[in-house]
Parts: structure tokens; C-alpha cells; sequence
């Protein structure tokens, strides 16, 4: 039924495009849709044009898979729209959290846009990794890091333990 079916809307913004990590985009015409032998969704789209995908996706009919009996997002036949969502083992997924819109021509620029966005942030993100640890304050001075500070009860402290017995047993010699 209807109601069973709840599809989280996915604004197509900068940000949400940035956390979502999609890995493919494409630009579709939806052709048809099919319930599959456990009720699953199958979405058959005509490819337009591939923007961004981590395998080859051809230029002609292809099925996108639900992983559940609710084709979230909906799509209708005959829309012509530009699909962000995710592969798994070389297969173009259609998952609620997944933004679909209509198709119109500045969608191409703006996603190119974002996804130059996108490899900036991961190419800042990687190097500053390692620089994280030392930040430092307002002043300057790096800021302590709690961690290393207060070290939780580990390995050096099973090695001291007997360290400081055998200074026991030293004092007692004397």
C-alpha cells in the first residue's frame, strides 16, 4: 500500500551532495518499473548521460535495483531526470536517500560544480589528517591532546607495575 511506502525527500544541495559521497550520477529517461520474484523494485532508465560513476555504464537501457519493496525515490515512466545515488558490486542502486530530480539543463553545470567541491574537500581532508593532533590554540601553544595526557590503563602500565616491585625488592636489599 501506499502508506507503507515513506520516501525520505533528498533536497539536492551542496552539502548534501558533500556528506553523501554518491557514486554514480547519471542523466535518465525512466522507461519502465518491475516487481521482481521477492517484490523487489526494478527501474528500467534510458542512460543520456553518465557524470560521474566508479564503473563504465553504458549509454542505453539499464536497470536500477531497490533493495526493498518500496521504490524509494519514486519514479515515474517517462520522466526525464538526473539520478545521484550509490553502486554495490556493479550495480546501479536506487535507495531511499538517494535524490532524483527533473531534469533541466544547469542540473549538468551545478553537479559538475559540486563535484569539483567534492574532490577539493577530499584532497584538504587527507593531508590535514595527520595535522589535526597538533592544532594548536588561540595562543599558539598546541592544545593538549587528552588522550595521550591521561593514557587509558594499556600495556606501559602492566610494564611499570612490575618495574616498581623491583624497586621494592631493591630498597629491601639495602
Amino acid at each position: 500500500s501506499k502508506d507503507r511506502c515513506k520516501c525520505k525527500k533528498v533536497k539536492p544541495t551542496l552539502a548534501t551532495y558533500l556528506s553523501k559521497n554518491y557514486s554514480y550520477v547519471i542523466h535518465a529517461k525512466v522507461k519502465s518499473t518491475e516487481r521482481g520474484s521477492c517484490n523487489e523494485i526494478t527501474t528500467m532508465v534510458d542512460v543520456k548521460e553518465v557524470l560521474k560513476s566508479s564503473f563504465p555504464v553504458p549509454r542505453s537501457l539499464v536497470p536500477l535495483y531497490t533493495n526493498s519493496s518500496c521504490q524509494c525515490p519514486p519514479l515515474l515512466p517517462n520522466q526525464d531526470v538526473l539520478i545521484m545515488c550509490y553502486e554495490w558490486r556493479s550495480r546501479l542502486m536506487l535507495l531511499d536517500g538517494c535524490s532524483v530530480e527533473k531534469w533541466k539543463e544547469p542540473l549538468s553545470k551545478r553537479f559538475k560544480r559540486w563535484e569539483q567541491r567534492l574532490q577539493e574537500q577530499k584532497l584538504r581532508v587527507a593531508p590535514n589528517k595527520s595535522q589535526s593532533a597538533k592544532s594548536s590554540g588561540r595562543n599558539g601553544v598546541p592544545k593538549q591532546n587528552l588522550k595521550t595526557a591521561n593514557p587509558a590503563p594499556s600495556g606501559p602500565k602492566k610494564i611499570t607495575k612490575p618495574r616498581s616491585d623491583q624497586k621494592d625488592v631493591n630498597s629491601k636489599k639495602n
